[in-house]
């Protein structure tokens, strides 16, 4: 893990991925996966609450990657058990409690909101023309799960030239086994893993 490092904050943006009520919070679609657990074992939200805030003072955008269907979600096709959960539990639909953001994520001013429907939040939605007309060519991605949508999008961010940084405290699952998997191995070789007080101490 990498806490001796530097960041041009002019060049970086923070992505907060999935932390939404039905992925990671109690009662969610999604709770009974232990992803509620897990995300406060990581204290996630108090970290990337406190990251966010250290962005926005920066000048380092802050864009919200939310999971986003209509109701029934049409148009979700349905190639994958995650994507079978989604319709399963109806979860994360537009407007409900579910598809907002955890207490204490909710978009402040200023702030990006990308909405999606894959894993990847580069599939099918506006970010890299936002971070192209940003000028901004290193991203610092954090939220859930770890070995899911994180994964995903640092490999294809790393595979489309950008450098990607993760925070793993800034970052949950369903339990620390898939977490510690997809930290210690497979982000390893496509983006530089580290913490939320590294991140902070390099951005200055």
């Amino acid at each position: 893990m990498s806490d001796d490092f530097t960041l041009d904050a002019s060049r970086c943006a923070l992505i907060i991925q999935d932390l939404q009520n039905d992925v990671m919070i109690d009662d969610g679609a999604f709770a009974e996966t232990g992803s509620p657990d897990h995300a406060r074992e990581q204290n996630v939200v108090a970290n990337v609450m406190r990251l966010a805030d250290v962005c926005r003072a920066q000048g380092v955008p802050v864009m919200h990657v939310w999971y986003i269907v209509e109701e029934g979600a049409p148009g979700l096709k349905l190639n994958a058990p995650l994507f079978e959960g989604v319709v399963g539990t109806n979860g994360l639909v537009r407007g409900s409690w579910g598809a907002a953001p955890a207490e204490g994520l909710e978009p402040q001013d200023g702030d990006l909101i990308v909405e999606k429907m894959r894993m990847s939040a580069w599939q099918g939605t506006r970010l890299e023309s936002l971070l192209r007309g940003l000028g901004r060519d290193t991203v610092i991605v954090t939220g859930a799960w770890t070995n899911m949508s994180v994964e995903h999008t640092a490999r294809t961010g790393a595979d489309k030239g950008y450098y990607m940084v993760v925070p793993e405290d800034g970052c949950s699952t369903m339990n620390a086994d898939w977490h510690n998997a997809s930290i210690n191995y497979a982000l390893q070789n496509v983006s530089t893993v580290t913490n939320v007080d590294a991140v902070i101490a390099a951005l200055g």
